[in-house]
């Protein structure tokens, strides 16, 4: 700003007041100007702090517990589930091992069935032939041969059932060796590789953390100052009022009257508003410099060696990922089929257990068959004794029913119990765990990538900020240099104090009438203090001391107080 150049009159015996006058507006014009600017610039720079505050809360907010945080929680349990895979399929493998067992020895078992269930059949045959066409022996083995028949269809049934079942364990078996076989190839260096990139990205977002955290606490301490400072944009406000009430005491002067007091009141207004104004811009220049020094700490807002390291992590974690895929697809597959044939198990158990109860009744059956043949048989006369013998080896046949029933029994449940040990264990599947790490490694870059726009912003908001500063500590300046003119004025005044030469006892009423409508003019306490101070015992001085009232009135007039009517 250019040096503000007052047209500050010659001494003289005639009265210069409009001149004066002039250079008090022109200093006002220019107070206008620079506080204008200062306070824009100043506003602008609250803006320019609260977007800083609000892009590092958002950098924390991620990875303090948030998405962030959550994201690498669920890569580690992803790898994790990872590392459990190969003991799984063991486990698996042994259980399978153990159903396919029980399987073989429930076909064998049916096979044993089948084959009491045919000759059965055949000794029902016998005893119509032996009882030559006897008509009791004859409906018992017709009812005889029926549920011997019906029980070869369920049995033949629950055999078919058992073969699909063992045609299903071994492909189950063969895609978990083929599974092991992927599991070999990856383990244990992909799960352990996802471990350790995954602790290398939490230290990473704890770092950006702390340092959010770090530079949000100097920024929301350079934006409590940087409202102060705002706050104290008014002495602008102050001076001009101050200067103001001594253009006003100019337009006052009467040139017929003694205006020697009034003058030198006037410059002793000016004088004082003056030093005040120098103090306080003084001390917001002081509070600018801090802030921009407080300003510098921002420094750089990258992380060291953070602005790629992210992202040679996450391409890691991507790669071991890709190693992982094809045993991933692998354990899908063997889910799958895991799940199709677990149900096919818990059918077949379901089925199992219905033919050993089916078995249990066709042998109670047979059995009261064979002795209501042997109970005839002693009224058969010649035929009774050889059908005897054949109802004996049915007992017989009934009792080996009997034993298959409980060794069925006894069998199911090697075929129940691991099937549901399995379902116990059961794990997210392949693509399950393939699609978390794809969704948490998604998580993750997007998380990195909003934090390292976030702190970005940051940066170009502090430069930014930086820059408003300085030019608000520019104007500041200008303004600061308005002191000077000020200062002339008050010179001037004084100067035309004393040219006023001597006070006329006669203009005494007149000059303290102007002395009075100053005083109205007055909305300071300090100005109030420099009216007093100056005038002398001629002149009747502006009532500070409190005067006692009637109770519930008050007395008017009373000044002393320290509240200043010019901050607003």
């Amino acid at each position: 700003m250019a040096a503000l150049t007052l047209a500050v009159p010659a001494p003289t015996k005639a009265p210069a007041w409009g001149l004066l006058q002039d250079d008090i507006r022109e200093i006002l014009a220019s107070l206008d100007g620079c506080f204008n600017s200062t306070s824009m610039e100043l506003c602008h720079s609250v803006g320019r702090i609260e977007r800083i505050v609000s892009a590092l809360t958002e950098v924390s907010s991620i990875f303090d517990g948030g998405v962030g945080s959550e994201a690498i929680g669920g890569l580690r349990n992803a790898a994790n589930a990872l590392l459990g895979v190969r003991q799984v399929v063991q486990q698996r493998s042994d259980e399978i091992a153990t159903m396919h067992g029980a399987t073989c020895q429930l076909r064998a078992s049916m096979a044993e069935v089948l084959r009491c269930l045919k000759v059965l059949d055949i000794y029902g045959m016998n005893v119509k032939i032996t009882a030559s066409g006897l008509v009791q022996f004859m409906e018992f083995s017709d009812t005889m041969r029926t549920k011997l028949g019906q029980g070869v269809t369920g049995s033949q049934s629950l055999d078919q059932m058992l073969q699909a079942l063992t045609t299903s364990l071994q492909a189950m078996s063969l895609n978990d060796r083929k599974l092991d076989l992927e599991c070999a190839r990856v383990f244990p260096k992909v799960p352990e590789t996802l471990l350790g990139e995954a602790d290398k990205l939490q230290a990473h977002q704890a770092s950006l953390g702390l340092m959010a955290r770090t530079v949000s606490t100097i920024a929301m301490a350079i934006q409590a100052e940087l409202h102060a400072a705002i706050a104290a944009i008014q002495i602008g406000d102050r001076v001009r009022q101050r200067l103001e009430h001594v253009l006003k005491g100019l337009s006052l002067l009467d040139p017929e009257a003694d205006t020697s007091v009034v003058l030198a009141l006037l410059a002793a207004l000016s004088e004082a508003a003056a030093r005040e104004y120098a103090r306080d811009t003084d001390s917001l220049s002081a509070t600018l410099e801090r802030l921009r020094a407080q300003c510098q700490k921002f420094g750089d807002l990258k992380p060291d060696g953070s602005g790629e390291g992210d992202a040679d992590v996450l391409a890691r974690i991507a790669c071991s990922v890709g190693e992982a895929h094809g045993m991933l697809q692998q354990l899908e597959h063997a889910d799958n089929e895991g799940m199709t044939t677990m149900a096919l198990i818990l059918n077949t158990v379901d089925e199992v257990t219905r033919r050993a109860k089916a078995i249990a009744e066709l042998r109670l059956d047979v059995q009261h068959m064979a002795i209501n043949i042997s109970l005839s048989c002693r009224t058969a006369q010649e035929v009774g004794r050889p059908v005897m013998v054949i109802a004996n080896e049915i007992r017989t046949y009934s009792n080996r029913l009997d034993a298959i029933a409980d060794s069925i029994h006894e069998t199911q449940r090697n075929l129940s119990e691991p099937c549901h040990r399995l379902q116990a264990r059961a794990s997210p599947s392949g693509a399950t765990t393939g699609d978390l790490l794809a969704q948490f490694l998604a998580t993750i870059g997007d998380c990195n990538t909003t934090a390292r726009q976030a702190m970005q912003q940051a940066e170009d908001e502090a430069q930014d900020l930086r820059s408003h500063l300085s030019s608000a500590t520019s104007a500041l300046g200008d303004a600061a240099a308005l002191v000077q003119p000020m200062l002339q004025v008050s010179d001037s005044l004084r100067e035309a104090s004393l040219q006023a030469g001597e006070a006329d006892p006669g203009t005494t009423s007149t000059v303290q009438a102007m002395l009075d409508e100053l005083a109205r003019t007055y909305t300071m306490g300090d100005e109030r203090e420099v009216h007093n101070q100056t005038l002398d015992d001629r002149y009747t001085k502006i009532a500070t001391v409190i005067a006692t009232a009637p109770e519930g009135m008050a007395i008017g007039g009373t000044d002393d107080d320290d509240e200043d009517d010019g901050l607003f």
